[in-house]
């Protein structure tokens, strides 16, 4: 058996299966208004940004990587990571999704799997997200604080203080929709093929949703232009969410 799902060939060097993968964890989000030109710049054509707001979040997830749930929880060295996500609300012919220009992670197998199946712009980093009380979970007044590097410089810093159960009160596409471009260069055709997705989340549920005011600083140079101008609010959640094939929308080849 040399025949793996994805490269390497070898089941036991490979890092995933094949869909559908199973999510489930706890995610901090806080969203800001960000300046306009800063975001349209992060968003490629022919995606439009909608708005200038753009979430900045922070997950601690479980997923099954293809190999079911039995797996996952035998296996929590390999199944357990922290993701970071800095996504924009984007529109194509009158489907809104979310477009994520950055992302980090600490799981190899979601870099390998993010970067050579979708187009999800993975690196590798560090991130550290406040867990619930391991008894009573949380409760209002609680503060739920990200934080993200890589390659030791700060990426950005996030914490909501936890104010009120239910969604915080400003307008954002569901967790749902995500636009991704994948960049596939042929080495003997000397030819660049660009293929755009859309990737639909199935059996998404959230639980245990509070939301209150929020803090957000940027560090990495590549977030600074975006300011932020003002922080809208933010919140914390337990989540968790099917993820299987995704729609191409867009196909091209030039060369390189």
């Amino acid at each position: 058996m040399t025949r793996a799902f994805a490269a390497p060939v070898h089941p036991l060097a490979s890092l995933y299966g094949p869909p559908p993968w199973r999510f489930a964890g706890r995610s901090l989000t806080v969203i800001a208004e960000c300046a306009p030109d800063a975001v349209a710049a992060l968003v490629p054509a022919p995606l439009r940004p909608v708005g200038a707001q753009v979430r900045f979040s922070v997950h601690a997830l479980q997923c099954d990587l293809g190999f079911g749930w039995a797996w996952a929880q035998a296996n929590p060295h390999r199944s357990q990571f922290h993701e970071a996500v800095v996504g924009i609300a984007v529109e194509h012919e009158g489907r809104v999704g979310h477009w994520d220009p950055f992302l980090w992670t600490d799981g190899d197998a979601e870099l390998a799997v993010g970067r050579e199946m979708y187009g999800w712009p993975q690196r590798l980093g560090t991130m550290a997200l406040t867990t619930p009380h391991p008894l009573h979970g949380f409760r209002n007044g609680d503060r739920v604080a990200g934080r993200v590097a890589r390659l030791t410089e700060a990426v950005f810093t996030c914490n909501v203080t936890l104010q009120r159960e239910g969604e915080l009160d400003v307008p954002q596409p569901p967790f749902v929709g995500f636009y991704t471009e994948r960049a596939l260069p042929d080495p003997a055709a000397r030819r660049l093929v660009r293929e755009l997705f859309f990737s639909t989340m199935q059996e998404v549920r959230i639980a245990d949703l509070r939301s209150g005011p929020a803090e957000l600083a940027l560090h990495a140079e590549e977030l600074r232009a975006l300011g932020p101008l003002r922080v809208l609010g933010g919140k914390a959640h337990a989540v968790a969410w099917v993820k299987d094939s995704s729609e191409l929308v867009r196909r091209s080849e030039e060369p390189y």
